[in-house]
């Protein structure tokens, strides 16, 4: 009889880690999610993606908080790997609530791993974002992993203080860890916040998108799909720091060009002011995570834009109302 391994993924409600908790299961991996339904945006969103998991027999979820020492005692019961996604999510939102962000995302960190490095994990891998880069000269990309960070919002600072922190439970526990730094990523299941959803949604609906700046800064557009088989990959042959992204520079004008094609309704458009903490360009040196992990991203912007906008349409129709 094959016992099959047993992995947790923190945040499992969420857009990225919902993804990746469904591709564990599909593999035959047993899953422990955790999530606490952070209300920053709809938990509704958060428990439609969990009844997607719970089809699945090797799922089992606890809902509160990483803080919380009872449910980590139980759900750590049996798992090998660690995929941390769980965190305060939000460039613009940690700029007015810093503090949350340190303790949500650094302390709660800290909390898991220690709770990792007690028990027989083998891996734990740590959701890290592009953002640790901060503003980068367009001169100077693509970012390399050996770039020195330079932080510029408290999410940004939270997740490389969330870096560092791995790196020293490795030093001085043994913990094997590994950080992802994830490059903009898009898809279904996305916040409604974010760019990519806010922009589809108000262009089926007809209403006029707000563009910061002037649609000149760049981004490294990432496939969810892409992102997850990347940290999949991680657990097995990850040292160390690597960039997930999906390879191209891709400007936001051009992004709202291609929701059009999409949709098939030319955006209406207005630039607005710049937002603080907002960098103007992102672009991932993907060749160590190519050359040590295997990873290649395969969706292109395009494709997975198709796809973005079919699961918008299908939550549309369902009676969900983007905000």
């Amino acid at each position: 009889m094959v016992i099959m391994e047993t992995v947790m993924v923190t945040g499992c409600a969420g857009f990225i880690g919902s993804h990746l908790a469904e591709k564990l299961l599909r593999e035959g991996f047993n899953v422990i999610g955790i999530d606490n339904f952070d209300p920053y945006y709809s938990p509704e969103l958060k428990r439609r993606n969990i009844e997607s998991l719970n089809i699945f027999g090797g799922f089992r979820f606890f809902e509160g908080d990483i803080s919380d020492n009872n449910i980590l005692d139980k759900a750590f019961e049996n798992v090998t790997v660690v995929y941390h996604l769980a965190a305060s999510a939000g460039v613009r939102n940690s700029i007015k609530y810093p503090t949350s962000y340190c303790r949500n995302d650094v302390h709660n960190t800290v909390i898991l791993l220690d709770h990792a490095r007690k028990r027989d994990i083998r891996k734990f891998v740590f959701a890290s974002s592009s953002s640790v880069y901060g503003e980068v000269p367009e001169n100077e990309l693509p970012m390399s992993e050996d770039r020195v960070p330079n932080p510029i919002s408290p999410y940004a600072l939270s997740k490389l203080q969330g870096e560092m922190w791995c790196r020293m439970f490795t030093e001085s526990y043994g913990l094997d860890t590994t950080v992802l730094r994830y490059f903009t990523v898009f898809g279904p299941r996305q916040r409604p916040d974010e760019a990519f959803t806010k922009f589809i949604a108000k262009t089926l609906r007809g209403e006029e998108i707000q563009i910061y700046g002037d649609g000149e800064q760049t981004r490294d557009f990432t496939y969810v799909g892409d992102i997850v088989d990347g940290t999949v990959l991680a657990a097995d042959g990850g040292k160390g720091i690597y960039n997930l992204g999906g390879g191209n520079r891709i400007s936001v004008n051009k992004m709202v060009s291609v929701i059009g094609d999409a949709t098939g309704i030319k955006p209406e458009c207005v630039n607005i002011e710049k937002q603080p903490g907002d960098v103007s360009h992102t672009f991932a040196d993907i060749t160590k995570a190519r050359k040590e992990l295997g990873y290649e991203p395969k969706i292109s912007l395009e494709e997975g834009t198709r796809m973005h906008v079919e699961w918008a349409k299908k939550l549309a129709d369902s009676g969900f109302v983007f905000h």
